[in-house]
């Protein structure tokens, strides 16, 4: 990911994700050279953050070596391996401006009196969000997050902190979302998460959102976790939508069954026809047959009356 964030993003950028949308692409189609995953729009959102995180990182390692302690003539002259040279004089003269020295110098105060420093460990937070989101099937909220950069969970069942600082504070943001079990109880208000952290914490200020890694921005945080009042509105959106399908999922399956009741009443119907028809043609044939006239006797009962004759001629002579 590195290879691919230096060859579409100049040292002198800091978030991928403003980037041309066709230069975006771009390194996603080099990525999917060696990566494979499903791409949303979240996991590209999440993919950008990680590669901004790596090339700030990568940014500020240069800026180290090649430009703090020199004067700026000397560090341009200082251009790291794999650097367009026009590229680094724009970085070392925009390091020069005023802007950036007071950020460089109130990153420095905020590194010397810190006192809660992460947990050290390999594990980004993207991972260890992750690895919670396909543990327990949703998104940790910033109380989670705070204490995963924090807190380690040993073998035997307990909890490491980093410092007492971060326990306490983590307690304390604990307790404001907790129920409470006092006689007082009523005049107690739960806290939700969000506010809990800020309470203790204080608001985030423009730039990067404090505990929650190095690459998550304020419009990237507030996003991903479904915070924001456009977020919501999202989501209601989603559920009605989903609800809508559900709908009309069951109401298919209902006129489906009314097809197949029409069409069994329909074969019924052809089959009463059917057997009408043939009940009227039987009908029929039965009263033809009542109205045919006896058959004629044959040649034998003439015979019969000639032999009678010849007896009564016979007794006449006789006598």
């Amino acid at each position: 990911m590195g290879v691919v964030s230096k060859m579409y993003c100049k040292i002198w950028q800091k978030d991928l994700a403003k980037l041309p949308v066709a230069t975006k692409e771009l390194i996603f189609r080099d990525l999917q050279l060696t990566y494979q995953w499903e791409r949303t729009k979240k996991t590209d959102r999440e993919m950008l953050a990680h590669m901004s995180a790596m090339h700030h990182s990568w940014h500020n390692k240069q800026k180290k070596r090649h430009f703090n302690g020199k004067s700026l003539d000397d560090a341009i002259a200082s251009v790291p391996a794999g650097v367009d040279s026009s590229d680094w004089q724009t970085m070392c003269e925009m390091w020069t401006t005023e802007d950036e020295q007071r950020v460089a110098d109130r990153n420095k105060q905020n590194c010397a009196t810190q006192s809660m420093s992460y947990r050290r460990s390999r594990t980004s937070h993207y991972q260890l969000m992750n690895d919670f989101s396909n543990m327990h099937g949703r998104t940790p909220h910033r109380l989670e997050v705070f204490k995963m950069g924090r807190c380690k969970d040993l073998p035997d069942g307990s909890e490491s902190w980093v410092d007492e600082e971060s326990r306490r504070r983590y307690e304390a943001m604990t307790q404001m979302i907790a129920p409470s079990s006092d006689v007082d109880a009523e005049s107690h208000t739960t806290m939700t998460p969000e506010d809990a952290f800020i309470s203790v914490m204080g608001k985030d200020r423009p730039g990067r959102v404090r505990y929650a890694g190095s690459g998550e921005m304020l419009n990237t945080w507030y996003r991903s976790t479904g915070m924001s009042a456009s977020s919501e509105r999202e989501r209601i959106m989603q559920e009605q939508l989903k609800a809508q399908e559900e709908k009309l999922k069951v109401q298919e399956e209902e006129m489906t069954q009314m097809r197949e009741k029409i069409s069994r009443l329909e074969n019924v119907a052809t089959k009463v026809n059917e057997m009408s028809i043939l009940l009227s043609q039987i009908q029929g044939l039965q009263a033809r047959t009542q109205h045919v006239p006896p058959a004629v006797q044959g040649g034998s009962d003439s015979e019969t009356d000639e032999g009678a004759d010849d007896y009564y001629d016979h007794d006449d002579h006789v006598s």
